[in-house]
């Protein structure tokens, strides 16, 4: 009953919580108002409506990920995320599309920048005769556990076959990499931390730029999987020079510092990548 006598009779109530809820959204329990879809039509236009069209997340999110390095993450720290993915969200579904194309294309994720040299994060395919010899090979995981690691397990995997070898390194690795990048996430957002200490900003602030880095990545080391070699060289180029420019849109500063922070950051994090992957190969070899 109001002061005035009148009840409350018109007004619409959430159906999670009874509150009165008159807008799109329940103001106390935040549940979206309108009724359920009736029909599968309408489930559709309600998904493809919130995620494809203008004004959907999913779109806006994409389009800011790819074309305006740090933006993203900058409208989320500035609390303007109802229009976009959240973080998670955003580097669960990129994660979970990009290891299923590997999966079913047998595409090889790497970051070159050198004919086929780099940072190989998973080969599903099997290299060119042409790719796979040089001093690049000498500093793979698998080489120095080969060579400097006398373990059963490590001599068995010596007396396969280059073929056989290729096909137990697959079946044994692959299950584990979407896991091993997704570990990068919070590493690559204590390395931020250290860097930008002085910001004194809160770790979820660095991990919100990791996984909106790691989303952009994955994407791109997928792109790159399906270009010629002297395409994804520049790709890989322009993946250093987003991050630069990410970090200055993100935590200010003068364009060196950005250079210089960035140059440390991205060592140290394909060093703890390095020596992850060492980790992770033998591990699987010593079993």
């Amino acid at each position: 009953m109001h002061p005035g006598g009148a009840t409350e009779l018109n007004v619409d109530r959430c159906l999670n919580c009874g509150e009165a809820a008159p807008a799109n959204f329940c103001p106390a329990c935040g549940q979206e108002t309108a009724p359920a879809p009736r029909n599968l039509g309408e489930f559709l236009r309600g998904r493809v409506a919130r995620y494809v069209t203008r004004e959907g997340q999913l779109r806006q999110t994409v389009s800011k990920l790819l074309w305006q390095p740090g933006a993203l993450t900058a409208e989320h720290l500035a609390g303007r995320r109802a229009r976009y993915l959240r973080p998670l969200q955003l580097y669960l579904m990129v994660s979970v599309i990009v290891f299923a194309a590997v999966q079913l294309f047998g595409l090889n994720l790497d970051l070159r920048f050198y004919g086929e040299r780099g940072v190989h994060v998973l080969r599903s395919a099997r290299p060119t005769a042409e790719g796979s010899q040089g001093a690049g090979l000498a500093m793979s995981p698998v080489r120095i556990v080969q060579e400097y690691v006398d373990l059963p397990g490590v001599r068995r995997f010596a007396t396969l076959s280059p073929q056989e070898r290729f096909a137990f390194l697959r079946a044994r690795r692959a299950p584990y990499v979407s896991y091993f990048v997704l570990f990068l996430v919070p590493v690559f957002a204590l390395a931020l931390g250290v860097f930008y200490r002085l910001q004194q900003r809160p770790f979820a602030d660095h991990l919100v730029f990791g996984l909106h880095g790691q989303a952009f990545l994955l994407l791109m080391l997928l792109v790159e999987s399906a270009l010629p070699a002297l395409v994804a060289n520049a790709l890989s180029v322009w993946v250093i020079c987003y991050f630069v420019i990410a970090l200055k849109r993100v935590y200010g500063g003068r364009w060196a510092a950005s250079i210089g922070r960035g140059a440390f950051i991205l060592t140290l994090y394909f060093s703890i990548f390095f020596a992850a992957n060492l980790l992770l190969v033998l591990a699987l070899l010593a079993l």
